[in-house]
C-alpha cells in the first residue's frame, strides 16, 4: 500500500510537470499567399531574450502553410521572416497565433489573427528589430538637444498610450502591456542615443565646439548608461542597439576623444576591445553575457572582410562563459571566418594570380588598360566589403571555362577607398582569383567613377575591353549569368 502511494505521488508530479510544459507551449500557424516561399525563418527566445542569432529555418508546404511550436515561460518577442518580409509577434505561454503573409500586393503585408491581434498588428507598423533604427531624419531637423528630446518623448508617449487603451478595453493582457511598454521605452531610448551620436558627429565635422558642449552636457545627464543594470530591457529586441549606441555616445563624449581618428579606430582590434571593455564597465551578469553574445554575433555577421580579430574575441567569450547557451549559435556564425583563415594557411602559391606592375603609379583607366594591350579583357570591379561581389567569386567555376575558351583574361579592380589592402590580398588567395589584380589609388578610382558612373556606380561592375584597349561593353552581365555573358562576348568582339 505504501509503495502504491509512493508511485501515485510520483506519477502525479510527473503529470504536473508535463502539464506545465504543455501550458508553456506557443503555437504559430502561418499562411503565405501570393508567393511561393521555400523557407520561413524565425527567432526563438533564450531565457526570454530576443536573440537574432537564434534563427531557425523551416519549410512551408505546397500551399504556403507552416507551423511553429516553442516553449516559453514568459511573454517574449518572436520575429518571423519570409521572402524578405519580417513580422513580429509578442507571444505569451499557452497561446495560439494565426499569421498571414500577403504577397499578392506590393505592400507585403504581415498580419496576425488572435485574441490580441489589434496589439500584434499595431506592433507590425513599427520598425522590425534588426539592429537598425529608422526615420531619424525628423528628429534631426532641430539642433537644440532639449527640443529634440521632447519630440522623441512625444512619439514614445503616443505609442505607449495606444497600448494603455488596448489594456483598458481588454484587447491585450497585462503581460502583453508590460512588455510592450518596456520595449517602447527601450526603443526610444535607443533612438535618442543614436540621434545624440549623429548630432555630435555633425558638430564635430562643422568644428562647432559650442554645439558639442551642449549635446554632451544635455545628454550626459539624460542618457545614464548605469541605469541599464536596473532595467529589464534585455527582453526588448532593441537592447543590443541601445547599449551599442550608449557605448558609442560614451566614446564620443570623452574629453580626449579625437574625431579625426574615428574611422581608423573603428576598423581595428582596439575598437573591439574598447567596446567590450566599456560594456564590462557598465554591465554584469546575464545582461553582459547577452550583450557580448549579440555583439560577437553581429560583428561576425557584419564582418564582410573575415576579420581574424572576431575569432579572438569569441575565444575570449568562451573562456569567460564556458557554459553559455549562446555558444552553439556563435560557433556557427564564427565557423566561416575560421574556415577562411584555415584555407589561407594551407593554400599553395597560385602561379596564375598576378599583380599589375607599378600599380601605385597608375592614375587612369586608360593607363591601366595600356599595361594589358593586345589581350581581350573581362574587367571585374569589386570591393572587399561587397557581398554580391563575393557571391560571384564563389560561382567563378561556372564562367571560368567560358572566358578561357574565348582566350579572355580577367582584370580584377578592387576599389581602394573602403576596402582594406590586407583583406584584398587574402580574398584573392581564398577565392583563387586567377588573373590580373590592382588595388586602386584615389585618382584611379575617381577616374573609373567619372568615366563609367554617369548613371550611378554600383558594385560589382563588369566591362568588356578589346585588344586595342577599347571598352566594347560598359555594362556587361554578371558572370554567373553565363549564357547572357557569352552572348555579349560574341556580339562585342571581332572574331
Amino acid at each position: 500500500m505504501k509503495l502504491e502511494k509512493t508511485i501515485l505521488i510520483f506519477l502525479m508530479f510527473g503529470l504536473i510537470g508535463c502539464s506545465d510544459k504543455e501550458n508553456d507551449r506557443v503555437i504559430i500557424n502561418g499562411k503565405i499567399e501570393g508567393k511561393k516561399a521555400e523557407k520561413v525563418e524565425f527567432t526563438t527566445p533564450i531565457n526570454g531574450k530576443w536573440f537574432y542569432g537564434n534563427k531557425i529555418s523551416i519549410a512551408s508546404d505546397s500551399i504556403g502553410t507552416f507551423k511553429i511550436e516553442m516553449d516559453i515561460e514568459e511573454p517574449s518577442f518572436v520575429t518571423i521572416y519570409s521572402s524578405g518580409k519580417a513580422g513580429i509577434l509578442l507571444v505569451e505561454p499557452s497561446m495560439t497565433y494565426d499569421v498571414n503573409y500577403d504577397f499578392q500586393t506590393n505592400q507585403k503585408r504581415f498580419s496576425s489573427l488572435s485574441s490580441d491581434s489589434i496589439g500584434q498588428n499595431l506592433y507590425n507598423t513599427f520598425p522590425p528589430p534588426d539592429f537598425n533604427l529608422f526615420e531619424l531624419g525628423a528628429f534631426l531637423q532641430d539642433s537644440i538637444p532639449s527640443k529634440i528630446s521632447s519630440k522623441i518623448n512625444e512619439f514614445k508617449e503616443k505609442e505607449i498610450s495606444k497600448f494603455e487603451k488596448l489594456l483598458e478595453k481588454g484587447k491585450i493582457s497585462n503581460g502583453f502591456h508590460k512588455l510592450s511598454v518596456l520595449d517602447r521605452e527601450c526603443y526610444y531610448q535607443a533612438v535618442e542615443t543614436r540621434v545624440a551620436n549623429l548630432l555630435l558627429g555633425k558638430f564635430f565635422l562643422e568644428k562647432n565646439t559650442d554645439g558639442i558642449k551642449d549635446v554632451r552636457k544635455f545628454w550626459k545627464k539624460k542618457l545614464d548608461i548605469t541605469k541599464l543594470t536596473e532595467s529589464d530591457y534585455t527582453r526588448s529586441p532593441w537592447y543590443y542597439t541601445l547599449v551599442d549606441n550608449l557605448i558609442r555616445f560614451e566614446q564620443l563624449s570623452a574629453e580626449k576623444f579625437n574625431f579625426e581618428n574615428l574611422n581608423q579606430s573603428f576598423q581595428t582590434i582596439d575598437n573591439y576591445e574598447n567596446n567590450i571593455n566599456q560594456a564590462k564597465t557598465y554591465l554584469s551578469g546575464e545582461k553582459l553575457e547577452y550583450y557580448l553574445a549579440s555583439y560577437i554575433f553581429f560583428q561576425s555577421w557584419a564582418s564582410k572582410d573575415n576579420s581574424k580579430d572576431i575569432i579572438n574575441i569569441y575565444d575570449q567569450f568562451k573562456r569567460e562563459y564556458p557554459d553559455s547557451r549562446y555558444h552553439e549559435y556563435l560557433a556557427s556564425s564564427i565557423k566561416p571566418i575560421i574556415d577562411f583563415h584555415e584555407k589561407l594557411e594551407n593554400a599553395p602559391i597560385n602561379e596564375k594570380i598576378h599583380l599589375v606592375k607599378n600599380q601605385e603609379n597608375i592614375d587612369t583607366f586608360d593607363e591601366l588598360i595600356e599595361e594589358l594591350r593586345g589581350k581581350k579583357i573581362f574587367v571585374d570591379i569589386w570591393g572587399t566589403w561587397c557581398g554580391p561581389c563575393k557571391k560571384e567569386f564563389r560561382l567563378k567555376d561556372k564562367y571560368a571555362e567560358l572566358l578561357k575558351s574565348k582566350e579572355i583574361i580577367t582584370l580584377y579592380i578592387c576599389e581602394g577607398k573602403n576596402s582594406k589592402k590586407k583583406n584584398w590580398s587574402e580574398m584573392i588567395e581564398f577565392y583563387e582569383l586567377e588573373g590580373q589584380h590592382i588595388f586602386t589609388n584615389e585618382k584611379l578610382l575617381a577616374d573609373i567613377h567619372d568615366r563609367f558612373g554617369k548613371n550611378g556606380f554600383a558594385y560589382p561592375r563588369y566591362l568588356l575591353v578589346d585588344e586595342n584597349g577599347k571598352v566594347v561593353n560598359e555594362q556587361a552581365s554578371y558572370p554567373s549569368k553565363t549564357e547572357q555573358l557569352e552572348k555579349e562576348i560574341n556580339e562585342n568582339y571581332v572574331w
